[in-house]
């Protein structure tokens, strides 16, 4: 498969044997005079989703205004006085999450406007606008295969420090190296590999560490940024 990714890369993910639940999430982060921005792109529809599947939905005072092709969605938090900014487009929607409540749209919208966002079914781009002083960085593209593990890529160059100095083990993705996390008693209660080639490094995290289709995933999932 191939999808487009925020930065306008095109992410390519090829040989797993089980196919991933859904479309691509993606964190990234926008960086400028003023600070830095953390953005989550995801399916149209996904923060109301999850947040009527989390319980969260019915505290939330919704705001909704029509924008930019889409609509703007504000989902305020009592509780921790926050409050999500979503922009939903035809296939995919942009978030942010504000500290306080009563925020305007317009400052939602300032923001985005600060960016040439395409909504296509291969996937959102946001690219910064000419003169806006952003940038973009800290990539990171995550999908699941139900019931057998969790697929986080990033770009290589945003892991360097995270590499093992040891030689990993040759897979089809790249060079691995598995970590497990052990009980007092030495049980292991999390498993996941690291996978490092020429473009990404990529985590993958098991659901349950002695599951067989966990080490077909990890022996034959590929994933390429270009």
């Amino acid at each position: 498969m191939q999808v487009r990714a925020p930065n306008g890369q095109s992410l390519t993910v090829d040989g797993n044997p089980q196919p991933f639940i859904g479309g691509w999430a993606y964190l990234i982060w926008a960086h400028g005079p003023t600070g830095g921005i953390r953005f989550q792109v995801t399916p149209a529809g996904s923060a109301e989703l999850v947040s009527k599947q989390m319980g969260d939905w019915p505290r939330y005072t919704v705001r909704e205004a029509q924008w930019n092709g889409g609509r703007i969605m504000s989902l305020e938090d009592p509780e921790s006085g926050g409050t999500n900014m979503v922009w939903v487009g035809p296939h995919n929607e942009v978030s942010t999450f504000i500290n306080g409540t009563g925020v305007p749209f317009e400052a939602f919208m300032d923001v985005l406007a600060k960016f040439d966002i395409q909504d296509t079914p291969e996937g959102l781009t946001m690219l910064p606008r000419t003169g806006s002083d952003m940038s973009l960085g800290n990539l990171l593209a995550v999908n699941t295969i139900d019931q057998v593990c969790n697929v986080q890529v990033k770009p290589v160059a945003d892991a360097s420090e995270a590499i093992p100095r040891s030689a990993g083990k040759r897979v089809r993705g790249g060079s691995m190296w598995r970590v497990d996390e052990r009980d007092a008693a030495g049980t292991v209660q999390t498993r996941s590999v690291f996978m490092v080639n020429d473009t990404t490094a990529t985590t993958v995290v098991a659901a349950r560490p002695d599951d067989a289709r966990f080490v077909g995933v990890v022996e034959s999932i590929a994933c390429r940024l270009s």
